[in-house]
């Protein structure tokens, strides 16, 4: 079979009542356009989000209505084919972060992240995936990591971070309240975020632990839109929370993760009863709201102004939105600057999505991320403060590609190294 009936088969199967009525409901009137950061930063067309889901659409109106038939029967439409494919994918993949921020400009309310989500599963079903993305999912797949961390280097790691910091980090202890994932990109490029949580927690008195089985918190089959890898990777860790009989599972500075966990494994898979899923942004707030730990007010004041990026995936789509902006008040209440526009209207980094996973979306992502060098400049930041791993390393590497003179701070770090000790 070829791949573009694969593809095809895959948007017929997925296309229900919902998917038809958000099809039937766009006007292709393209003001999706002027809220897509990657469109924004290169003026591309090719990059509105409606142009996204076309191969959705021809597939949906080829297989289902009569002017669809009448059209692709007349020779007015295409059918898809696998160069269709290879350029969607690229589209797709490369341009697009399913940040759904086009869905809150979109005058019919359609949420185009998620059909550009099922675009991807045709691409990833038709194996049409750039190369390096789907290797990051294998290798997830195999080792339990995309970036490596297997059993052995895991071990290694959480010894190294105790030793290192003087934390103490407990693993697979049954009965603790809740079970602290983080991602890879934390473990092996932000190694002290493990140790700013784990002071966190410790400080605040919380009964927690962390998994040897639960490991990975980030879902690179969420990314490439591949739905039984994305079941075995959520099913990861929820076993382990199961296992270990915890009552919340938090996900730490990771974004999609905290998505694909909290609010889309639902849509793929049964979720255990009884276990909540949460964001380290919300227990941050929730620590100290009740007290359970204190900070030392105006830490950060001395350090020029700070601003805060809002993560797409854990405040416009989780509502973290003013947990970490009552940390900053407390922490640099004179130095805090928000940028502009932020909360649910924020500009994503250009990063997550699975984008920076792809070497030849560079130029792309870079592109983007000029858009939030703007805003740190209208600011007039000398940090920005944020509470997603995967956006951090965007701002990390295109500070460092643009020469910019800004220092990129997790949320986390920043509250434990202002803790009042008790």
């Amino acid at each position: 079979m070829e791949k573009s009936q694969t593809a095809v088969n895959t948007f017929v199967k997925e296309t229900g009542a919902w998917i038809a009525a958000q099809l039937e409901a766009c006007t292709r009137c393209g003001m999706c356009a002027e809220a897509c950061h990657f469109y924004q930063g290169t003026g591309n067309p090719e990059y509105a989000p409606v142009w996204k889901i076309e191969l959705l659409r021809r597939a949906y109106e080829q297989r289902f209505t009569l002017s669809g038939k009448f059209k692709l029967a007349l020779g007015l439409e295409k059918a898809v084919t696998d160069a269709d494919l290879t350029h969607w994918s690229e589209i797709d993949y490369y341009a697009c972060t399913m940040c759904n921020k086009c869905s809150m400009v979109c005058p019919m309310g359609i949420n185009l992240g998620s059909m550009i989500h099922d675009v991807r599963t045709g691409l990833s079903n038709a194996q049409a995936v750039p190369a390096d993305l789907h290797a990051a999912v294998e290798k997830q797949e195999n080792e339990g990591s995309p970036l490596g961390v297997t059993d052995a280097v895991f071990k290694q790691r959480i010894e190294w971070v105790a030793d290192e910091w003087e934390i103490e980090l407990p693993v697979d202890v049954k009965g603790a309240d809740t079970l602290v994932v983080f991602s890879s990109i934390e473990v092996m490029k932000f190694p002290s975020n493990l140790a700013a949580i784990a002071k966190i927690m410790n400080a605040a008195g919380e009964k927690w632990t962390i998994s040897t089985k639960g490991r990975e918190v980030v879902n690179f089959g969420f990314y490439e839109g591949n739905e039984e890898l994305t079941v075995l990777f959520a099913s990861r860790v929820f076993d382990a929370a199961k296992e270990l009989g915890v009552k919340r599972v938090m996900v730490t500075e990771c974004g999609h993760a905290y998505d694909a966990l909290r609010w889309s494994a639902a849509n793929f898979m049964q979720v255990p009863a009884g276990i909540e899923v949460t964001h380290i942004a919300g227990v941050l707030g929730e620590f100290v709201k009740s007290g359970r730990i204190k900070l030392k007010p105006g830490a950060y004041d001395n350090d020029g102004a700070i601003t805060f990026h809002d993560a797409c995936k854990i405040q416009r789509r989780g509502s973290h939105i003013q947990e970490p902006r009552d940390i900053l008040n407390i922490l640099a209440p004179k130095s805090f600057k928000e940028m502009t526009p932020n909360k649910e209207e924020a500009i994503c980094c250009g990063g997550g999505g699975g984008v920076i996973a792809i070497k030849d979306a560079d130029p792309i992502r870079y592109a983007a991320f000029e858009l939030k060098i703007d805003q740190i400049k209208k600011a007039n930041a000398k940090t920005v403060a944020m509470v997603c791993s995967n956006c951090r390393l965007q701002f990390t590497d295109s500070v460092q590609h643009f020469n910019l003179d800004v220092k990129v701070a997790g949320l986390s770090q920043m509250v434990a190294d202002a803790l009042v000790e008790k």
